[in-house]
């Protein structure tokens, strides 16, 4: 089954089925996990040191890897409760938003010592608050993820208001990824691997894309290899879609 096909299509009884069955999924798949996890846990806390340096590698692995099912299936679940609906919509600074996604990422941004800059006009806008704090945290939070690491760097987060739409961009000077990899950024599980050790589903940027699609909008990338990325999306100012 293709998902991307799928969600494609503008057949909400279809989309809801698929968001049920990767509901369901999810949550029988989680039982089991946690259960793993906690007896990983306790191998760690207890029995580590007495592990040979093989034994210790292995079990660190396993814990890297459950990890990074935590994050699939978290994702996955957040995917499945994508569903713009418009009596939903509330009137929000957009400010508020980003404040909102820049919370979870702030040890990791002093860690790395990134400038951030946000844009003094900023709107507010009418759209499911939830669903847009998804978008922010997923965008902001790759940019985060995605800088480099031995090197002081600067987030901005900007506004252009002069346009039929609301247009926004978030722009780093992080790894990057080639030009001609723009497009697949945005489909359901497709990861670039272009910076080590960095976890992910690739799920993120296909539920924002859903989102802003499902407002009204569009969403696209610039980027070059070593040289940053910059993402923009519009949303509509007068009318939710």
């Amino acid at each position: 089954m293709d998902l991307n096909k799928i969600f494609i299509k503008d057949k909400q009884l279809k989309k809801d089925d698929v968001n049920l069955y990767l509901h369901l999924i999810a949550h029988e798949i989680r039982s089991p996990l946690v259960s793993i996890q906690g007896y990983t846990s306790l191998l760690q806390e207890k029995y580590l040191e007495n592990l040979p340096p093989d034994g210790r590698d292995y079990l660190m692995r396993i814990a890297s890897n459950l990890e990074r099912a935590e994050t699939l299936l978290t994702d996955i679940t957040q995917l499945a409760k994508v569903a713009i609906v418009e009596s939903n919509f509330q009137k929000i600074a957009v400010k508020k938003l980003v404040e909102t996604a820049l919370e979870p990422h702030w040890f990791r941004i002093k860690k790395l010592q990134l400038k951030i800059n946000v844009a003094e006009e900023m709107p507010e806008l009418y759209c499911d608050v939830r669903a847009m704090n998804i978008v922010f945290s997923n965008i902001i939070g790759n940019a985060v993820k995605y800088s480099r690491d031995k090197r002081v760097g600067k987030i901005d987060i900007g506004y252009i208001g002069d346009e039929i739409f609301h247009k926004f961009f978030i722009k780093d000077d992080g790894v990057g990824f080639k030009a001609s990899d723009r497009n697949k950024v945005f489909l359901l599980f497709s990861r670039l691997r272009n910076k080590k050790n960095v976890s992910g589903s690739g799920l993120g940027l296909s539920i924002v894309k859903q989102i802003i699609e499902g407002h009204g909008g569009e969403i696209w990338v610039e980027s070059r290899k070593n040289r940053g990325s910059k993402f923009f999306f519009t949303l509509p100012k007068n009318s939710p879609a």
